[in-house]
């Protein structure tokens, strides 16, 4: 979401203007902690505090008559001047968004987060705004600490997870607090079906001594080491060489013991039948990751060069990726492209791999295509999670290593094609005789008109009207299938043109009001001219999608507000949709604009659709230069932002 976007949800009233003598007023603003500003209608500074002064430099006298948007950045002052007047023309509310980002600029040009409470009040009977600046550096600190100590933890986590050794964690009483994948792999019950249970009555743990001895142990030295037999959900006998630890809080009171168990069982075996051959704990470790169908690599310095690739990573270039090879010398030399999505070749910084290396970012399922020397187009989905080498490696601590995953998806690739290729032919199929239905209905109402026939009766026109709305909505349902097969296939073809949308938009949404008496849609535009780069006829589809959404998704009804303003500095047209509807539960964000998908509590009030229309908006917003994102909260609402060129 953009500064602007970030700046005009910053802004909230709480209250109607309270009626306050401006008599001694200066002594109780400087009462507060907080910087507070005194604002007249026309946005100038009447009055400021001492901490307004302190937190950005300037005396009172260099504040006085200066407007408000002098403490923020000029790439902020446009919002600002829009949002103020806004406030005052219109008293309401102004919700304060979380997660967004505001800054003050000092006097020296420092930039500073901070955030923003406007409250109206009458002073001697004249309109003013009390602005209420907190500075939010200490509290941005404590969110990127809370971050890092968040990404530390999942590191942690996922190295845990990568380790072959099966690690748990139990409480006091040995209930399983954590259980990482090794435990899974060698035990059989997954993590969900093992958590909160009993460890000794799960493995049927059998120990040298004792538990009893064990435990006392742990309780005295703070760690013990052994062999225990446990029993997996087959019923296979596990021998493991277990590590486990004592961790004690503060007090020194036992907390939790961490247990590393080590299968040994092969090795005992080996023992009593020597034999028999089996590979090193290293060789199979090896062996279990060159049988993966994924192509896994390790990667390491700025440079992403190969420090470990399984057999199936070979396949996936169709040639041998030499050891401490650059990535991308080994590309240039092998004449390999690594594409997106709709083919087009990936920016270095936007590969996978350097955005996990540059950013430290965490990539998950990344459609892309790897075209090889020898014509073969491979689409793939990949996966690159940085991490910390350890010390042992003998490469500089400095430097970042990242685990990357390929995994060949052409099987759903051709399996999708071929979804695709079906819902086509059924989508076209059912074109014809909702044709033929529609066209019956029409002509049944204008014979019944041209022949001056009796009128249907109460019943008939009911029925006749129900035809044709069925009829309108498969029609549109077959249209939103075959746009989809168009846009999955590379078919979907726009006309883009320069465009005055204000006119069209306006259009949709008065026909969408004509269709509702329970919501009140409001129309707002900052000029009657907003010229915008887009395909008419499909910006008609997106913002009629869009509106449907927030009127099908307010179910008790309520205002509905449809707001587009230009910012000339970006060369772009900001538009949002807002509603006050039952929202988007938060664990569905990140899938709302994905194929077919609908909201649970969309579902549970059974209100109908079929998870199409923001998919297709996301796709031709996106084929037209713009971009769509969207705040929700279950229960409050959904505002959708989009943007034009």
């Amino acid at each position: 979401m953009s500064d602007t976007e970030d700046f005009n949800q910053q802004f909230s009233a709480s209250s109607p203007p309270r009626q306050i003598p401006c008599a001694h007023l200066h002594v109780l603003l400087d009462i507060s902690s907080d910087a507070l500003l005194l604002l007249d209608e026309a946005g100038k500074i009447v009055m400021a505090n001492k901490h307004t002064e302190e937190l950005f430099g300037y005396a009172e006298k260099e504040l006085y008559g200066a407007s408000f948007e002098f403490l923020f950045p000029s790439h902020l002052h446009e919002a600002s001047l829009y949002e103020r007047e806004q406030y005052f023309a219109i008293p309401q509310n102004y919700p304060k968004a979380e997660g967004l980002e505001l800054y003050g600029q000092k006097k020296d040009g420092t930039e500073f987060p901070v955030e923003i409470d406007l409250h109206q009040l009458m002073l001697d009977d004249k309109l003013h705004a009390l602005g209420v600046i907190h500075d939010m550096t200490d509290h941005k600190a404590e969110e990127r600490e809370h971050a890092t100590q968040a990404l530390h933890l999942s590191l942690l986590i996922n190295l845990v997870n990568l380790a072959a050794d099966a690690i748990l964690i139990r409480d006091p009483v040995s209930r399983i607090l954590f259980w990482n994948r090794g435990a899974e792999r060698l035990y059989g019950w997954s993590e969900q079906e093992a958590l909160g249970r009993v460890t000794h009555s799960l493995l049927e743990t059998h120990f040298p001594q004792s538990q009893a001895a064990t435990d006392e142990a742990l309780e005295q030295k703070g760690a013990w080491e052994g062999e225990l037999t446990h029993t997996s959900r087959d019923g296979r006998t596990v021998v493991v060489e277990s590590r486990q630890a004592l961790i004690r809080d503060d007090q020194g009171k036992p907390q939790a013991i961490l247990e590393v168990n080590r299968d040994i069982t092969e090795h005992q075996r080996q023992e009593q039948h020597p034999q028999v051959g089996t590979p090193g704990s290293h060789s199979f470790f090896l062996r279990i990751l060159d049988s993966l169908s994924c192509g896994v690599f390790l990667l390491a310095g700025a440079d992403a060069r190969l420090l470990f690739a399984n057999r199936s990573a070979h396949q996936v270039w169709g040639t041998q990726w030499p050891f401490l090879q650059p990535l991308l010398e080994f590309l240039r030399t092998h004449d390999i492209t690594i594409l997106n999505a709709q083919g087009q070749p990936f920016a270095p910084d936007e590969m996978a791999t350097f955005r996990a290396f540059k950013k430290g970012e965490y990539v998950r399922g990344l459609q892309s295509i790897v075209s090889r020397h020898d014509g073969k187009r491979l689409p793939i989905l990949i996966y690159a999670e940085p991490f910390e080498l350890p010390a042992n490696m003998g490469l500089p601590a400095s430097e970042r290593a990242v685990l990357l995953m390929y995994q060949d998806i052409t099987a759903i690739k051709e399996a999708e094609y071929l979804k695709d290729e079906f819902v086509e032919i059924v989508a076209h199929e059912l074109q014809k005789p909702l044709s033929t239905l529609a066209s019956y209905a029409d002509l049944l109402q204008r014979d019944a008109k041209a022949e001056n026939l009796p009128t249907f009766t109460p019943h008939q026109q009911k029925a006749i009207a129900a035809i044709t709305e069925t009829t309108n909505g498969l029609s549109s349902l077959t249209e939103d299938l075959l746009d989809v097969t168009r846009l999955q296939a590379g078919r979907l073809v726009l006309n883009v043109q320069s465009v005055n949308i204000v006119p069209l938009i306006q259009q949709v949404t008065a026909r969408l009001q004509a269709t509702t008496s329970r919501h009140q849609i409001e129309f707002q535009a900052s000029s009657e001219t907003m010229l915008a780069h887009v395909d008419p006829s499909r910006l008609e589809q997106i913002m009629r999608n869009i509106i449907d959404n927030a009127i099908k998704y307010s179910p008790e009804g309520g205002p509905i507000l449809v707001a587009f303003k230009e910012e000339p500095e970006r060369q772009r047209i900001l538009g949002k949709v807002q509603d006050q509807g039952i929202g988007i539960p938060k664990q569905q964000h990140g899938r709302v604009f994905g194929r077919f998908m609908r909201a649970d509590n969309a579902r549970a009030r059974q209100i109908p659709g079929i998870g199409l229309g923001l998919y297709l908006c996301h796709e031709l917003i996106e084929l037209m230069g713009g971009s769509i994102c969207f705040d929700s909260e279950e229960g409050q609402g959904s505002t959708f932002y989009i943007t034009f060129p």
